[in-house]
């Protein structure tokens, strides 16, 4: 197996599925031109009157419409925000009269260095804190804080032992959501390690930076069974006042004589982490009841949660519980809940294809069963709490309805409960979704559902579209990072519509100042000194005016970092039924970014079949980590590790390499020969894979990803035009080990009239010729358009004038294209020389007869020529002619000189 390198740019990836008459429409990110990075999005919501907030992890607020490309900054907080791991500023929230007062909250993990510090223990722990903000006028927009204002305030964690202690970058919960009752709550997690138990000092927290910079008391190092220590701010959700940070006196263990306390805040208990959690509305009561939350916990290896907190005290089980039936016999008894509280719906962390589970009248039923209807498996890692549907744009199936999500699945579903919070169904709405999904949120005015993408910084949005869906953009490129000049050929011949086979039309703009250009195609030169990126944006519109997005970014001067290698290159297969420690490390080299200086994100993930879940991440250059011990299924399905690295620069490009390390199930070792895939046509037929076992076992076929379809070895196409992967496994039986996986890759492309551009070939040029007109042709009739790539010249339309220095110059003559035509081009080159050259050293004996008739030079001519006859000589200079020791000329030549030019 090898490290299989991805440059990530695209923000559109296929095999992304949406239900019928509606349409998921990729709607950009933030570009941040100081750092030529995207913002890194973690969450989006909307104020009343529909103006769009969407939040970074680095501590920066954006507001304005409903396009990020056109939102402005409202808030900077970024210099106090810890960025790491999963760290950073997570939550935000409007006041509920934000329109009048203007406030707003955030929760974020606070920089080390506004704490102080014992610097005797590193790495620094942090601490979780949440802060209210104003703008100046909340009905601009484009809202600007006020930061200076009385109402800027602290409310938890205004000193080192205050905030919510984290003694590792992770697990920090993440949502800020008010109650009916106006009441503020924050969902915490256990701020403790994960992939791993942690009851307390474990080797890799930070727990003893924690303790020495008094974020977190003594009784508090007990890992995640802070999250049933009612005296910690750990793995809970907290309730409290929006005005002062006190806990509420109506709260369950509120301490009259000290407010402030943990236990005074507390609302609920015996979370891991609650990373995205909801309010449901018509809840609750405007005095003392904030209503009732669904509640998302992150699991660690069993399962996900949706969990349902309907009143105070209520506590969820974790560590001791996860999931519904789940028990860790490995916590200290001293935390164990007595009677907690079931979630509502629970699913399998990783693989298999086992169903999700429910709770209905105090029944478990699996989901998929004639009970509780829904997918016949859920799979998932990272649940997310997304939106209650309170809207009438959806069809009344999806009214008065949630909608959750998986992170790393995934996927959005839709939910039904009744008024009891029984499951009465549970069903796919957008599944394959490509980037993490942290946040979602309902517009109040369009009606639709939008999402952040944390992967690559994109927002989306899916709108209800009958009888006509937006098309899908997708940009194909040749070149996206070159020294001081990239020269680049985009396409949006991948581009479709999801109705028919709708004329579409196109437009591309790029941030460089140029005009906008359209066509299927177009071609674009960058030039630059210095670092820099160049968005490129392609708008593709149907007939009625729908329309979507994709953009890419262009580097110059800049290549993604290289990782040369890593400490499990020679890493294939690992024991089953037993832990395996391991170092991961690598070599990696960029050319503007020091190695030391690079981020590194390992990503440890659990494959099986057709499909991986992530497990646990981490940063840094070198990681000691142990993977769980995995059993085997012979003959019924085949599971392996998969880790992947992501290493970015300091300029925003990064690389991804994977590794996949096998189970040894015992037996002996085969492997598979999956012979390549041509490329295919929408309107292709189903066509049947061929692969074979070393062990002659039967083969199974994935889907991976793509516009496609697997029964048996039989691949259909859906008709849309993308890239499939599909994976061929061996699972195995009593003799034979599992076969090492392999994967095959394909193009669909949409069926398009090609044609060629005859373009003639240019013959050099002097420095001093007079500007000429190109002439090319295109097999289609249609006009040809010219681009000057290098070289000392200028175009003019269909000019070339050329700036008087030597050279080569390229240029292209192209033809765009248009739906039904496929774009060409073809590239001509010609040099530019000097006929009269500054210095001219002469010293070749010119033969009788030579059709040489003189020498030309702009200053002087050096000459020690053998001139022999018959021949007639001129040597032109602009200053001097130096006749040096060995010339001379043979009897009857004509030898003459000329003083002032070349001519």
């Amino acid at each position: 197996m090898k490290w299989l390198i991805l440059l990530l740019f695209s923000n559109t990836i296929y095999g992304q599925e949406t239900l019928p008459d509606f349409t998921d429409e990729y709607l950009g990110g933030i570009w941040n031109p100081s750092l030529q990075v995207l913002e890194s999005i973690v969450g989006v919501t909307f104020d009343p009157v529909g103006k769009m907030y969407l939040w970074t992890k680095s501590g920066k607020v954006f507001s304005g419409s409903t396009h990020p490309d056109s939102s402005n900054l409202m808030l900077d907080i970024s210099s106090k925000v810890y960025q790491e791991g999963d760290a950073g500023m997570l939550g935000f929230v409007l006041d509920p009269h934000y329109m009048t007062n203007g406030r707003f909250y955030v929760y974020y993990s606070v920089d080390p260095g506004q704490i102080p510090i014992n610097t005797n223990f590193t790495p620094y722990a942090s601490m979780g804190r949440v802060e209210r903000f104003k703008v100046v006028n909340p009905n601009d927009p484009s809202p600007i804080t006020d930061y200076e204002s009385p109402d800027t305030k602290i409310l938890i964690g205004e000193s080192d032992s205050t905030g919510i202690p984290i003694t590792f970058p992770a697990h920090m919960g993440g949502t800020l959501v008010f109650g009916t009752d106006g009441s503020l709550l924050l969902s915490t997690g256990d701020g403790a390690i994960y992939g791993s138990d942690d009851n307390g000092g474990h080797p890799n927290s930070y727990y003893e930076s924690a303790l020495a910079s008094h974020i977190m008391k003594e009784a508090e190092n007990i890992g995640s069974n802070r999250a049933q220590l009612i005296d910690s701010h750990c793995g809970k959700l907290l309730r409290f006042d929006p005005d002062t940070g006190d806990g509420l006196s109506s709260n369950p263990f509120y301490d009259e004589a000290n407010p402030r306390s943990a236990r005074s805040r507390v609302w609920a208990l015996g979370l891991r982490n609650p990373f995205r959690i909801m309010h449901i509305p018509l809840t609750g009561n405007h005095t003392d009841d904030p209503g009732d939350f669904l509640v998302a916990d992150v699991g660690q290896s069993d399962k996900e949660e949706f969990n349902v907190v309907s009143q105070g005290g209520q506590n969820f089980g974790w560590p001791h519980y996860e999931g519904m039936t789940y028990q860790d016999t490995n916590r200290p008894l001293d935390y164990l809940p007595t009677n907690p509280t079931l979630p509502i719906i629970d699913y399998r962390t990783y693989g298999g294809n086992d169903p999700g589970r429910a709770q209905k009248n105090n029944i478990i039923y699996d989901i998929g069963s004639s009970n509780v209807p829904g997918p016949a498996s859920m799979d998932g890692a990272s649940a997310i709490a997304g939106i209650y549907y309170n809207k009438t744009h959806y069809p009344e199936l999806y009214q008065n309805s949630f909608f959750v999500a998986d992170a790393s699945a995934g996927w959005i579903y839709n939910v039904k409960l009744d008024d009891d919070y029984n499951v009465l169904s549970v069903s796919p709405f957008v599944t394959n979704i490509a980037g993490e999904i942290v946040s979602m949120a309902l517009n109040p005015i369009d009606g639709a559902i939008y999402y952040v993408r944390f992967n690559d910084g994109a927002l989306n949005r899916i709108m209800y579209t009958p009888g006509n869906r937006a098309p899908i953009a997708k940009i194909t490129v040749d070149a996206l990072t070159d020294t001081s000049q990239v020269v680049t050929t985009f396409s949006a011949i991948d581009s479709y519509d999801l109705d028919s086979n709708e004329v579409l039309t196109y437009e591309w703009s790029f941030d460089d100042g140029s005009p906008l250009e359209t066509g299927l195609i177009t071609h674009h030169v960058f030039n630059s000194d210095t670092l820099m990126s160049h968005k490129v944006k392609l708008t593709v519109t149907d007939p009625t005016g729908a329309k979507s997005y994709d953009s890419v970014f262009v580097h110059i001067n800049n290549a993604a970092p290289a990782i040369q290698g890593s400490s499990i290159d020679s890493l294939y297969q690992i024991a089953a039924n037993q832990p395996y420690p391991l170092t991961l490390t690598a070599i990696v080299t960029d050319d503007h970014t020091p190695s030391d200086s690079l981020i590194y994100t390992w990503r440890v993930m659990l494959a099986h079949n057709e499909h991986q879940h992530l497990l646990t991440s981490y940063s840094g250059k070198t990681q000691t980590i142990t993977l769980a011990s995995l059993s085997c299924e012979l003959g019924l399905a085949s599971y392996w590790y998969r880790i992947s690295l992501t290493v970015r620069d300091q300029q925003g490009l990064n690389s991804t390499v994977h590794k996949d390390i096998n189970l040894n199930c015992g037996g002996m070792s085969q492997a598979i020969n999956f012979p390549e895939i041509s490329d295919k046509t929408t309107t292709d037929t189903p066509f049947s894979l061929n692969a074979e076992s070393s062990s002659d076992l039967e083969v199974s076929y994935f889907l991976v990803s793509g516009p496609a379809s697997i029964a048996g070895n039989v691949v259909s196409l859906t008709g849309q035009p993308g890239q499939v992967v599909i994976r061929a496994t061996q699972h195995g039986d009593s003799t034979h080990n599992e076969a090492p996986i392999v994967e095959q890759s394909f193009r669909v492309k949409r069926p398009i009239n090609s044609q060629t551009v005859n373009f003639a070939a240019i013959p050099d040029k002097s420095i001093s010729a007079t500007p000429f007109h190109l002439t090319a042709t295109a097999s289609s009739g249609q006009p040809i358009a010219f681009l000057l790539v290098s070289g000392p010249a200028t175009l003019s339309d269909s000019t070339i004038t050329l700036t008087g220095q030597e050279g080569i110059v390229r240029v292209r003559a192209i033809q765009p294209g248009d739906f039904s035509l496929n774009g060409s081009y073809q590239e001509r080159t010609f040099t530019v020389f000097n006929p009269c050259p500054a210095i001219l050293n002469l010293s070749k004996t010119i033969i009788p007869n030579s059709p040489v008739t003189g020498f030309n030079a702009a200053e002087h001519i050096n000459s020690s020529n053998l001139i022999q006859a018959p021949n007639t000589i001129i040597y032109r200079a602009g200053s001097s002619i130096q006749l040096t020791p060995g010339f001379q000329t043979a009897p009857g030549v004509v030898f003459s000189t000329q003083i002032g030019g070349c001519n």
